[in-house]
């Protein structure tokens, strides 16, 4: 049986800390943004989604049936519910995809606005100066928006779900 304590309050913070580092070290490594620009729009992403998803979940914990809003209150606080787990899987996959989306988006929008232009980069293949005729071996660089995002959320989220985890099997030891 789980209550919510600070200790969870703390490590929903943590997560949210840990996502903004990482997501800001790939944007700055693929996007060559600054270390402080790169920090500042993972965080607003960040905190944005967060903040948007608190909102739907409240917003639809509202209007679902009763016997569901108790199984998905029961889980949240309780931690229980063998039943459960397969929608929250899907809703999971849903949320990981819908934030990606935001934040692509948003990063757009927030480039837009810093610099009052749309920047569109392709993917671009480069590779070493060659001075003989052999072909030079191609290698793919991430240039585009889409690309550094999907990688730095995928990698954060990744890195939160194994957090997630070992804590998981820390408090069942």
């Amino acid at each position: 049986m789980r209550v919510f304590s600070v200790s969870d309050d703390l490590s929903s913070s943590f997560d949210i800390v840990l996502a903004i580092a990482i997501e800001a070290w790939f944007l700055q490594k693929l996007l060559k943004l600054g270390p402080r620009t790169s920090v500042e729009y993972t965080a607003i992403l960040n905190l944005a989604c967060t903040f948007v998803g608190w909102l739907v979940f409240f917003g639809m914990e509202s209007i679902l049936p009763k016997d569901l809003r108790e199984k998905l209150i029961g889980y949240m606080i309780l931690g229980g519910g063998q039943d459960i787990y397969a929608p929250l899987t899907l809703i999971a996959v849903l949320i990981l995809a819908v934030t990606f989306l935001a934040k692509w988006q948003g990063l757009e929008l927030l480039a837009t606005v810093a610099t009052g232009t749309k920047k569109t980069a392709k993917p671009q293949f480069v590779g070493p100066p060659s001075l003989t005729r052999r072909p030079v071996k191609k290698t793919f660089q991430v240039t585009t928006q889409f690309g550094a995002v999907l990688i730095a959320h995928t990698v954060s989220n990744a890195v939160i779900l194994i957090v997630l985890f070992l804590q998981s099997v820390n408090e069942n030891l």
